[in-house]
């Protein structure tokens, strides 16, 4: 694959849909190379991932200033907000992007306790698992196995390592998920309603799960959706109207856009490169529609 130009620097990053028996549990698999240089981005409010860099160095800084990755494995905690990252090249990196289902059926790590950091592949996966990424990642650094075929041998390990979750957690992701694809702007208590669950144990769950309380879980969704959408040079004026009523107003669209991507509606609309942008694909993130339920009869739209 060719690479294109951010900042000047050359880049390409390719989504690899994931396999259909692993269709609940990741977004997807891909392929980021950089050039011989710095990258210097903005990643938008993004799930959990583990990521395999046979070559380059990244930092990212969640709050409190840059964090150095850890070598070769390691997983990035699903982000509650747009966090600025650097990555030296030349770098080859291989990732797989969890559902917030995948999260916890793999790591078994609560995820309100794991956001916005970095994690080691023995804290995320331990185990033979934790190992055999860390001699895949070898594998591909001395040129013994192509990206493609190691993101095959990546997919068996997760699949071996992935364990089903209780089916009461299950059911409250599931639910959760369904209740953030009924509308861009979905009301909490719609949610409590359609669990046989208290108030307080459903925001408690949604927090173990998602990181988030079903107010802002229900922010962050919408904002990245809202991008995406907006992003769409072929969105038309019925759709993007959909899309602002959704906020109270267009000033507010722009802040809640930018807190969870970290660009603009007119930086994303631009259609410049970048690796951030990349990520707000939906099938960057699968399980939640851009458009759903009555929405998505009335606008015509196919669900991402």
């Amino acid at each position: 694959m060719s690479l294109r130009m951010v900042g000047g620097q050359p880049f390409s990053f390719e989504f690899v849909p994931a396999p259909a028996d692993l269709s609940p549990y990741l977004n997807s698999l891909y392929i980021l190379r950089i050039g011989p240089h710095r990258i210097e981005e903005v990643l938008p409010a993004y799930s959990g991932q583990l990521m395999l860099a046979s070559s380059g160095q990244g930092r990212m800084d969640f709050g409190g200033g840059f964090v150095e990755a850890p070598e070769d494995v390691f997983f990035t905690g699903p982000l509650t907000a747009a966090r600025p990252f650097a990555i030296d090249g030349p770098a080859l990196v291989l990732g797989a992007s969890f559902t917030f289902h995948g999260w916890a059926a793999l790591t078994r790590l609560p995820t309100v306790q794991n956001s916005d950091r970095f994690l080691t592949a023995e804290q995320g996966l331990g185990g033979p698992a934790g190992g055999d990424t860390h001699s895949l990642t070898r594998r591909v650094r001395k040129g013994e196995i192509d990206a493609q075929a190691a993101l095959d041998e990546l997919a068996a390990i997760l699949r071996m390592a992935i364990k089903p979750l209780p089916a009461g957690h299950a059911d409250l992701i599931q639910a959760t998920y369904d209740w953030l694809s009924s509308s861009l702007n979905p009301e909490p208590e719609k949610l409590y309603a359609s669990l046989p669950l208290s108030e307080r144990q459903v925001q408690r769950l949604v927090k173990r799960f998602f990181g988030l309380a079903p107010s802002r879980l229900r922010r962050r969704y919408r904002a990245i959706r809202a991008a995406t959408l907006l992003a769409d040079p072929e969105l038309s004026d019925a759709r993007r109207l959909e899309v602002l009523q959704s906020f109270y107003d267009q000033a507010h669209m722009i802040r809640e856009i930018r807190e969870f991507t970290g660009r603009t509606p007119r930086l994303l609309a631009s259609g410049k490169d970048a690796v951030g942008v990349e990520t707000l694909g939906p099938q960057g993130y699968g399980v939640v529609e851009l458009f759903a339920g009555e929405e998505a009869e009335q606008l015509g739209k196919e669900p991402g």
